[in-house]
């Protein structure tokens, strides 16, 4: 078994104004982690009485850092584009509050709106100089205008170097960067395309692999599922494109669920055989 470490706050989600379920990346990665066979998984999060732990199943250590409120998004469409509005925010996230003396494997690094901050990941990454970081940073490009959410890329030239380093090809076509600049973030740079498939960055190697066509019903939090698959089969295997593979199938699987529910045996194993 693998020790992972997943740090970021969970969400409430709705969709224009009605309940969709419990989210956020850090919700989707624990449960792909326990999903894929993994039971040693540290949780540092924070969410208040209106979240259940029973969102974080197989968790060893699940350690949250009691707030009033749990983040809660309300997503909107304005011509097939996805937006959202922020409810409410949970606390910060100090690196004291990570109690954990075994370095592990693999760190997820998820923020959903900078509850844990590029200082305190590169301190992090001082701590624990051997393990493998995967950066999911959301909450690092984004800024809360009113209480609508707005892509903001100001402060990515202070990104600490992950190991792997995922965007979504959304992320990307607003951050007003270059690839090039992105790519320097990372020893993996992973953009997500949605129905346009997936490209890996590595060094001067570009691979790129279709998109699985499946009858998607709600892709909230597929590409969650695809980090999480794609970083635990390259940390297993070494091999960027079997773990696009697995990642691509599962993820374009996912799609044929809703919420938490994309998770499942159905969605994981039988695609993986495919």
């Amino acid at each position: 078994m693998i020790d992972l470490l997943v740090i970021g706050n969970p969400t409430i989600d709705y969709i224009e104004g009605e309940f969709f379920g419990p989210g956020g990346p850090v919700t989707y990665i624990s449960n792909s982690l326990a999903q894929l066979g993994q039971n040693k998984i540290d949780i540092v999060t924070s969410f208040g009485k209106d979240f259940s732990e029973e969102n974080f199943p197989d968790c060893k250590n699940l350690l949250n850092i009691k707030s009033d409120h749990t983040n809660i998004f309300d997503f909107f469409f304005i011509s097939e584009i996805r937006r959202m509005n922020v409810i409410h925010g949970g606390k910060k996230i100090k690196l004291s509050d990570i109690k954990i003396k075994k370095e592990p494997n693999l760190i997820f690094i998820s923020p959903v709106l900078n509850e844990f901050s590029i200082d305190k990941t590169k301190q992090l990454m001082e701590k624990f100089k051997s393990s493998f970081f995967i950066g999911i940073p959301q909450g690092w490009i984004r800024k809360v205008i009113g209480e609508e959410v707005k892509f903001d890329f100001s402060g990515f030239e202070q990104f600490p170097r992950f190991d792997i380093l995922f965007f979504s090809d959304e992320e990307l076509s607003n951050s007003r960067n270059s690839l090039e600049k992105l790519r320097k973030l990372s020893n993996i740079l992973v953009i997500t395309r949605g129905d346009r498939g997936v490209s890996v960055y590595e060094k001067d190697e570009i691979l790129n692999f279709p998109s699985v066509k499946v009858d998607s019903v709600n892709s909230i939090g597929a590409g969650d599922i695809f980090a999480t698959v794609f970083s635990i089969k390259y940390y297993q295997l070494k091999n960027k494109s079997l773990a696009a593979k697995f990642a691509n199938q599962i993820a374009a699987h996912s799609t044929r669920y809703e919420g938490l529910k994309s998770i499942n045996p159905e969605s994981f194993y039988k695609s993986m055989k495919k």
